[in-house]
């Protein structure tokens, strides 16, 4: 028993700790445009490109040499192996915007340092399984999905956009990530007698470009959130409630407890299901005005289509008192976000046209007696009640 336990300890850390990392990349996406079932298949494209990467480098190895293939030639065969799923992956309408590509490509990296790492501890013993374990899930692991990742926000649009042809941006994110990679093989390969130097070392190179992969995401959020202002409203279906809500989707914890506590957990996740699925129809609104590939175009319409009506389930799920309350609750500032987003929304509108106003204006809200409105209607529905009784009493 005891001979097995510091091997599933060596094999929990090597698998772990790199979906850890891949978690925080997906959670740094809080517009939760990505998909679970592509994640999965970036993860296990990332295990095969392992298989496939070694099939290359192997061969090169007796011919060139150790030192050469390691320091020269697998950072190239690596990266390019580990992000070719991602030119299938972002072609597709399921990709939104490119933090979406950076957690794909971060999925499939650590799928292939994963794999990897099985490779490592199945050719040390059990002492030592668990510190190379270590050392690889903090450093190794890091810098394949961070330096993939970095190729799938090029793919997907950072910084060249969508552009006609993902092959340029695809070789303009490879040739970032095959540097950072072979900064990282190199210092391994000449500096490994440095001990916890050279681990030092190592480290530095792999959360350098970790990041520069999240502070690319982080600056590709506050940029999309920025973009919803010009997409929300009219056009997408999203009234100026929702549209002010989403301008906010990162704070949605402390906005919605209000509603947890007056409605429940349930109500609260299903407030921010709509609020969710208000951004990401925004936002592939926003990226079908500006794609021209027929193909992709078609599968955005349809999605579309789909997410237009899978949010008016939601909406009628949550119920129209629930959502006003929510739209209640926002707060009111001047120099706020949302009073921007609610003005520029406003002047949208056609002047004269609004149908509510036009009866605002003439339905007053008091009669000349003072009666509001609304007591009038219910004194109308009270006459009309008492009529209907005395109707029934009469036939009797």
């Amino acid at each position: 028993m005891t001979h097995y336990q510091p091997i599933g300890y060596s094999i929990l850390v090597a698998s772990l700790i790199p979906l850890l990392f891949l978690y925080l990349v997906k959670w740094l996406n809080f517009f939760e445009t990505h998909r679970v079932r592509l994640i999965l298949l970036a993860l296990a494209w990332g295990a095969v490109s392992t298989e496939l990467s070694y099939l290359v480098s192997h061969p090169m190895a007796l011919v060139l040499g150790k030192a050469f293939v390691v320091t020269h030639t697998a950072p190239f065969v690596e990266e390019i192996f580990k992000s070719l799923v991602l030119l299938y992956l972002i072609r597709r309408a399921d990709t939104t915007f490119f933090v979406d590509g950076a957690v794909y490509g971060f999925a499939s990296g650590v799928g292939f340092a994963i794999a990897e790492n099985m490779i490592y501890l199945s050719r040390v013993d059990m002492d030592t399984g668990l510190i190379v374990s270590t050392l690889r899930a903090f450093a190794a692991s890091v810098l394949h999905g961070s330096t993939t990742a970095i190729v799938g926000m090029a793919v997907a649009g950072f910084p060249l956009g969508r552009v006609n042809h993902p092959l340029l941006a695809w070789i303009v994110g490879l040739t970032v990530a095959i540097a950072l990679h072979s900064a990282f093989n190199n210092t391994a390969f000449h500096n490994f007698a440095f001990g916890q130097a050279a681990y030092v070392a190592l480290a530095g190179i792999a959360f350098t470009a970790l990041v520069l992969a999240a502070t690319a995401i982080l600056w590709g959020l506050r940029r999309e959130r920025n973009r919803l202002r010009k997409s929300l409203g009219v056009r997408a279906g999203v009234s100026k409630g929702e549209a002010m809500l989403v301008q906010r989707i990162d704070d949605l914890g402390d906005l919605l407890a209000p509603v947890e506590r007056r409605f429940g957990e349930i109500k609260r996740e299903q407030v921010a299901s709509v609020l969710f699925l208000a951004a990401q129809l925004a936002m592939k609104q926003g990226l079908i005005r500006k794609t021209k590939d027929p193909e992709l175009r078609a599968e955005l319409a349809v999605q579309i289509t789909e997410t237009k009506r899978h949010l008016q389930q939601q909406r009628h799920e949550v119920g129209l008192y629930v959502m006003s309350y929510v739209r209640s609750i926002m707060p009111k500032t001047r120099w706020s976000l949302w009073a921007r987003l609610e003005q520029t929304l406003t002047t949208l509108e056609t002047p004269g046209a609004n149908l509510w106003n036009a009866l605002t204006t003439r339905l007053a809200v008091y009669d000349s007696t003072g009666t509001s409105l609304y007591a009038r209607i219910q004194a109308e529905l009270d006459t009309q009640v008492r009529a209907a009784a005395l109707a029934t009493d009469g036939e009797e």
